[in-house]
């Protein structure tokens, strides 16, 4: 299998503003803390919401490609711009795959199909509705 590779530097952010839910971990927030140095409280208030009783998730703020992004997003840049202080989850991406990153592949892709960047993909999450045929049908049963 070939090794896919990618360059953060040339993407729009994809993994930053697709997912509407970043969990954030207790070390998170206390890096984010020491980051910005203040306390872990501040941290959590400033940076976080709750999305479930059991779950801290980073807040999004308005993006002008995606509509809302991660609050850490340069919007101009297209980069985190707490890179140094980002939460584990975003450490760890992208673990998966062999190495590669398709939202790198598919803005590749698009930019030689189209000729350049004058037109990107955009890529969203939508649930399907959880019925019996759906899900045999998702699975190939």
């Amino acid at each position: 299998m070939a090794t896919s590779t990618f360059n953060c530097l040339e993407c729009i952010g994809y993994c930053c503003a697709i997912y509407e839910r970043v969990k954030v971990t207790q070390k998170d927030i206390r890096r984010l803390a020491k980051h910005f140095q203040i306390s872990a409280a501040e941290a959590r208030e400033r940076f976080t919401k709750v999305w479930s009783p059991r779950e801290q998730v980073l807040r999004r703020t308005p993006d002008p490609i995606f509509g809302e992004s991660c609050i850490f997003q340069d919007p101009a840049k297209r980069l985190c711009s707490i890179y140094e202080a980002r939460p584990e989850t975003c450490r760890q991406w992208p673990s998966h795959g062999g190495g590669g990153c398709v939202y790198y592949d598919v803005l590749k892709f698009e930019e030689h199909q189209q000729g350049g960047r004058d037109f990107l993909p955009i890529v969203t999450f939508i649930q399907l509705p959880a019925t019996p045929s759906n899900a045999e049908k998702n699975h190939g049963k």
